[in-house]
């Protein structure tokens, strides 16, 4: 084998007796490397001082952590030794899926055991040499492949004269076809991504996938490679978050102890990457804000609405400084010139009743030129700003303005009385705003809620409640459980998406053999343009279903928006007028105590 790859191909020779005392493989083969496990690693070492000596060693050397074959001596032919097998996980191995392993031992040996051993689990290909005897002159050999579309236990077995075939072990016919292998799948539902029925409550239940975009994927992929899979949820129920130890929770957790061979659906996350292996991304998905859709301001402000504040507030500041501007030129010119004096008092009147269209009548203005080219620019101004806020106050009117909606974290911080939250599925987003450094995404993360999605809608029908959730996955929860037969939603999404991140691909235990051939076959089904047309379809054939079957139609007001040129006015409207003219004579009446108060005291 060695001869037919080349000498010059990396290798390593481990063992413990004759084999890895031939010093000639090492001088004809210059880059081979004899590692005497049984003296350095073996039960018979001196401390773990000594195992970790010789890590540090081949490290150093190299050409065992990425030689591209390993041949290793089994001399027990009682048991299994073990620690050649500890040897194989501390170099990860199991990080090596294309490395060739060839285990020399007895046939007395357990061959199904050892082919199958767990620091074995990602290679591709494994021969054991089973030699009665292991003596160099016995010339019957036995060659047993370790094929992965196997089941423990079940070996192929060729006989040759000394020699060892290699033409079932070629790496072109490898994965081509699994020949019904069971593949152990892990997974959370997530519709229109992906959708199963639950075999049972129990933690770490299977289940039974449904039409979906991950199951109509799957289902091409293995018809094509020819495999069965049994699919399962995480024991937590859980995506997967990182803790401090760095073991992560849920599916990610599932696929870093080797308990399951892939996931369907899982965010690219570049914390993620030491945990598992990920397939190339085959759609996006972005986090936005659910909440109520914005009602019709109050009517009691409608007097006011046409305006904004800060322009009310120029229009007193300069009705005050007109009323005192007069009152101050007046009296500088009768200073001067002398004639009839003006009170202050009548100066404001006459800039606030210009103004509002009506100065008062019986007063007599100054005819001096000074006061009168003022009080006809005043005039002027006055008439544009009327005008503007008739027209303002008439379509404000007409349509009702809405309150404001809710798209960002920043709107959502400022909202008042607002609360927020997300599932309690603990996946990438939960990670995204635990090791955002940006204070708005900190604040948010400090106060979320988690419950689940039937919760979080709930309360957001309620109002002052925002749903922080995935866009494909809200959009078909609204279009089938929260939109009636005429379109119509009371629940707004978010116009401004967030996570920036690579998307969702299929997650792989690390050093799965497998994954490229899957991903060449997943890749041929997103270059055919399948992906775009199968999620549209996904989510138009549930929304449909749920119309026609009526479900979850929910009572909530409508803001009517009239198709009507001609709008009638009503007490709706208007009631702000009459509000105002309420305030007028309780301020008058508040006026009239004061000034009797006043003259009884004057009295006194």
């Amino acid at each position: 084998m060695i001869q037919s790859h080349g000498k010059n191909v990396p290798f390593g020779i481990l063992g413990d007796g004759q084999m890895v005392s031939k010093r000639s493989v090492t001088t004809e083969y210059q880059a081979a490397i004899l590692v005497n496990l049984h003296q350095n690693y073996g039960p018979t070492a001196d401390n773990s001082l000594t195992k970790t000596t010789l890590l540090q060693v081949l490290k150093e050397q190299n050409p065992l952590f990425s030689c591209n074959a390993i041949i290793g001596e089994i001399t027990d032919k009682n048991e299994v030794n073990e620690y050649q097998f500890r040897f194989l996980e501390d170099i990860n191995l199991y990080l090596k899926p294309e490395t060739f392993v060839v285990l020399v031992g007895s046939p007395e040996n357990d061959i199904a055991r050892i082919l199958n051993h767990t620091a074995l689990r990602n290679t591709a290909q494994a021969i054991y040499a089973a030699i009665p005897g292991y003596t160099k002159e016995n010339q019957k050999h036995f060659v047993s492949v370790k094929p992965l579309n196997e089941s423990p236990g079940s070996l192929l077995e060729e006989n040759c004269n000394g020699s060892v075939e290699t033409k079932s072990v070629k790496k072109n016919k490898q994965f081509h076809n699994f020949q019904g292998h069971k593949f152990n799948i892990v997974s959370m539902d997530w519709f229109p991504i992906l959708n199963f029925s639950r075999n049972s409550d129990k933690p770490g239940t299977t289940v039974t996938p449904t039409d979906s975009l991950d199951y109509r994927l799957l289902k091409s992929v293995s018809s094509i490679l020819n495999f069965t899979y049994v699919m399962r949820t995480p024991v937590d129920n859980q995506w997967g978050i990182s803790m401090k130890n760095g073991s992560w929770t849920g599916t990610v957790g599932t696929l870093q102890r080797h308990e399951a061979d892939f996931s369907m659906l899982l965010s690219w996350l570049g914390s993620r990457l030491p945990a598992v292996d990920y397939s190339r991304v085959y759609i996006s998905e972005t986090l936005l804000i659910v909440t109520l859709k914005p009602g019709p301001l109050p009517e009691i402000f409608s007097l006011v609405r046409p305006f904004p504040g800060e322009l009310w507030a120029a229009l007193l500041i300069t009705s005050l400084v007109v009323g005192v501007g007069l009152w101050l030129l007046h009296k500088l010119w009768t200073n001067i010139f002398s004639g009839q004096t003006l009170r202050f008092s009548t100066a404001l009147l006459h800039s606030w009743g210009i103004l509002l269209g009506d100065p008062p009548v019986n007063s007599t203005l100054p005819s001096n030129s000074t006061f009168q080219v003022l009080i006809g620019f005043w005039w002027i101004f006055s008439i544009l700003i009327s005008m503007a806020y008739r027209s303002a106050l008439i379509a404000h009117l007409s349509v009702p303005k809405k309150s404001p909606t809710i798209d960002t974290l920043e709107q959502l911080l400022a909202a008042d009385r607002y609360t927020w939250g997300m599932e309690e599925t603990y996946g990438i987003e939960w990670e995204w705003f635990k090791e955002s450094t940006i204070p708005t995404v900190h604040k948010v993360y400090e106060k979320i809620l988690a419950l689940t999605p039937e919760e979080h809608l709930s309360r957001v029908l309620k109002g002052h409640h925002a749903f922080l959730t995935w866009k494909y996955y809200i959009k078909a929860i609204i279009l089938s459980k929260y939109t009636d037969s005429r379109g119509y939603t009371p629940l707004h999404m978010g116009r401004t998406e967030y996570i920036n991140y690579g998307g969702y691909g299929w997650g792989f235990r690390k050093g799965a053999p497998f994954r490229q051939r899957i991903d060449k076959v997943k890749l041929r089904v997103i270059e055919s343009g399948l992906i775009k047309y199968w999620i549209d379809d996904l989510i138009f054939m549930s929304s449909r279903k749920a119309r026609t079957d009526n479900l979850n139609r929910w009572n909530l007001p409508k803001v009517e928006e009239g198709n009507s040129d001609l709008v009638v006015l009503s007490m709706l409207h208007l009631q702000g007028t009459f509000y105002l003219s309420a305030l007028g004579f309780c301020l008058a009446f508040l006026a009239l105590m004061l000034e009797i108060l006043t003259f009884h005291m004057k009295g006194k």
